[in-house]
């Protein structure tokens, strides 16, 4: 139980003293609540010679417990309760910080769910239940001493006695905790599996609804229903009988402890008061105890909570060294980058030269590498081996914001968020003017239609701009683009979802933006291969060509199949 204390004050960053202060005011409330015993003594103590000078100063002693455990239950909990949710918020944050470090390739689907279920219910619980825990625990635990070391003055006899019982109720309580240790990750597991599972149920309603297989989605996520349901009831069951052995324990020494202080006061052994005495204590130094249980059962629910918590903030970041790039020129080289995922290779030995101001097409068959490539030179992930120059650095060494500064790019996959569609341009420039951004999707083609929506550019688009066509969302994405206006651009088929009628003019534009600029395009269509100053051919992570469109047409191989290809499709007429 101290190791979780330790643990929450290590990451409780500016909130430490705070939190530490709570605790000693925690403490101060204790001593506050055992003062009542010695108003109590002082009574019995006086029992045949009670006058109004020592009900007096029984009363004094009394207000003054009372107002004690009022004022430091208060200064406890206006420096401590609430401080786990402000932990929590910062360390919200800082995760926040560490995931945009961390590689692309972090992220997988089964990742998501559980970085989702980390800063959600995990995150819920240690922000509601760390800072109780804590009071819990303290507050039991010195109470116990403060009583157990006035039993010592008094009779040796009861203090060995209380010290029984609580090892007795430790015993009971280290069962609790072990239990806990078993269950708490199977709960964690399963309140995992119904995150992930029903994110992918939402995601995937509309194919499922085309396919007619929605009831095999729904027993799926029923079975995570019931799985975390049934983990739920077995760690209930698991600690419910415990807990209540746990407080049994204590009754059942406090009534031992009266029994022996009468049996004593009988003999002669004590006098009366003390009697007395020793029977209210024997139940006050164990009525704090009886919270530790549900303290104890929730300080190893949170320490497992925390290792959950660690091995997602624990995630790899790239950005170690801290150094800003400052580029004054912005030609691309990759020297024999190999990447790959795990013991799989998706980039092999790739070498190529992009030089300022020209552009550089990249074609293959789908699952070659191309948009690995892409992402390896925006720094998404870190190659395996070789290194990525712009400008003459290797980017690995500087940080990936500064990188990004310097690229722009338009993805195949357009994410929108759940904003007006202003802002979700203004993401490009966050500094631009009206008149700027106006501009920019003025030149990506899309203000006519944006002026067309009833709110215009205050519009507020759907999650991932469900609200918008492909060719919409596509648009306004490359109005990002266009607003940032930065050296390097990157076009992810970029053009892939746009309608027939405005491609013209969206090429028009692009060409426009990418005028004097370093350009990589991944591009299927043959006006934006053909036009490229260079082409290169990827081909199972490897180089299969590398020139221009007249030089690679002449050559067999896939880029002259692929040119054929396209020529015999876009041929066709209705």
């Amino acid at each position: 139980m101290l190791t979780m204390i330790l643990r929450i004050l290590k990451i409780s960053g500016k909130n430490k003293p705070r939190i530490l202060l709570g605790i000693f005011f925690n403490i101060l409330k204790t001593f506050s609540m055992a003062l009542m015993i010695f108003a109590i003594l002082l009574i019995l103590n006086n029992l045949h010679t009670l006058n109004s000078k020592v009900i007096l100063h029984a009363l004094w002693i009394t207000l003054g417990s009372i107002s004690g455990r009022f004022l430091f239950q208060w200064l406890m909990d206006i420096t401590m309760s609430a401080k786990g949710f402000d932990m929590f918020r910062d360390y919200r944050l800082n995760i926040g910080d560490r995931l945009k470090k961390a590689p692309m390739g972090y992220f997988s689907e089964q990742r998501l769910g559980t970085i989702q279920t980390v800063l959600t219910s995990t995150v819920v619980e240690l922000e509601q239940y760390s800072m109780l825990a804590i009071t819990d625990i303290t507050g039991g635990i010195f109470m116990a001493l403060i009583i157990t070391i006035l039993f010592l003055f008094y009779s040796p006899l009861f203090s060995l006695l209380t010290l029984a019982g609580l090892g007795i109720g430790m015993w009971v309580l280290h069962i609790i905790q072990r239990r806990g240790v078993e269950h708490t990750p199977l709960v964690q597991a399963a309140q995992e599996n119904l995150t992930t599972q029903s994110l992918e149920y939402i995601r995937g309603i509309a194919v499922m609804r085309a396919f007619s297989v929605s009831e095999n989605k729904e027993e799926a996520v029923y079975e995570a229903f019931e799985r975390k349901m049934q983990a739920d009831l077995y760690q209930e069951h698991a600690v419910a009988g415990l807990l209540k052995w746990y407080a049994a324990v204590y009754k059942i020494t406090g009534a031992l402890l009266m029994l022996s202080s009468s049996a004593l006061y009988l003999a002669g052994s004590i006098t009366l008061p003390y009697c007395l005495m020793f029977i209210i204590c024997a139940f006050l130094v164990y009525a704090e105890m009886e919270q530790m249980g549900d303290g104890a059962f929730l300080a190893k629910k949170i320490t497992t909570e925390l290792n959950r918590l660690e091995n997602v903030t624990n995630m790899p970041v790239m950005d170690t060294s801290g150094k800003v790039l400052n580029l004054k020129r912005f030609d691309i080289e990759l020297k024999d980058v190999s990447f790959g995922y795990d013991s799989r290779t998706i980039i092999d030995h790739v070498s190529l030269k992009v030089p300022q101001g020209t552009t550089c097409a990249i074609v293959g068959p789908s699952g070659s590498g191309k948009t690995t490539l892409c992402n390896l030179i925006a720094r998404f992930w870190d190659v395996k081996e070789g290194e990525v120059l712009i400008g003459g650095y290797q980017i690995r060494d500087y940080t990936a914001d500064s990188l990004l500064k310097y690229i722009s790019m338009v993805f195949q996959n357009v994410y929108l968020f759940h904003d007006t569609i202003e802002n979700n341009i203004r993401f490009g420039n966050p500094d631009a003017t009206k008149k700027q951004l106006m501009e920019a999707a003025k030149r990506a083609r899309c203000h006519d239609f944006i002026m067309g929506l009833p709110d215009g550019y205050q519009t507020v688009v759907g999650e991932s701009g469900s609200t918008l066509s492909g060719g919409e969302k596509q648009r306004i994405s490359i109005a990002r683009a266009i607003l940032k206006d930065a050296p390097i651009i990157i076009l992810d088929e970029a053009t892939s979802s746009v309608d027939p009628e405005n491609e013209h003019e969206l090429l028009g534009a692009i060409k426009e933006l990418t005028k004097g600029k370093t350009l990589i395009s991944i591009a299927h269509r043959l006006t934006t291969v053909r036009d490229a100053d260079q082409i290169l051919v990827i081909d199972s992570g490897s180089v299969a060509q590398h020139g221009t469109h007249e030089q690679l047409i002449k050559e067999e191989g896939i880029y002259s199949r692929f040119w054929k290809q396209r020529r015999s499709a876009s041929g066709w007429k209705l």
